[in-house]
């Protein structure tokens, strides 16, 4: 496992001859990486302890931001409905109150 954009590239293989070679699939507890594993491999890569917190207190800003997001967002879907409610009749009251331009031009069109 790497995290880099440095690979070795191999000559391409027919499908078939890979599947027969290649080796069983591996279990999800041969796959897992625990912690310490991860540090060190980031650690050989030339990671340092100030960058782990650096990106650690960057990644908590981002989940708290996205909780904020959804939860402003779950919340105003209702007030948003009725927003919209109480603008259309605002808009009709005001017609009904007020000539409508359409109305008061309305000889301009009678033929």
């Amino acid at each position: 496992v790497t995290i880099d954009w440095d690979y070795v590239e191999f000559n391409p293989i027919q499908m078939d001859e890979y599947e027969f070679h290649r080796p069983p699939r591996r279990s999800l507890r041969e796959m897992g990486m625990n912690y310490y594993r991860r540090m060190h491999i980031l650690a050989l890569a030339g990671h340092t302890e100030e960058e782990f917190k650096v990106v650690k207190k960057e990644i908590k800003k981002w989940k708290t931001n996205r909780y904020l997001t959804r939860a402003l967002v779950s919340s105003s879907i209702p007030f948003a409905k009725i927003e919209d409610s109480v603008e259309s009749a605002v808009r009709k009251c005001r017609r009904l109150v007020k000539d409508d331009h359409w109305k008061s031009e309305k000889h301009l069109f009678v033929q």
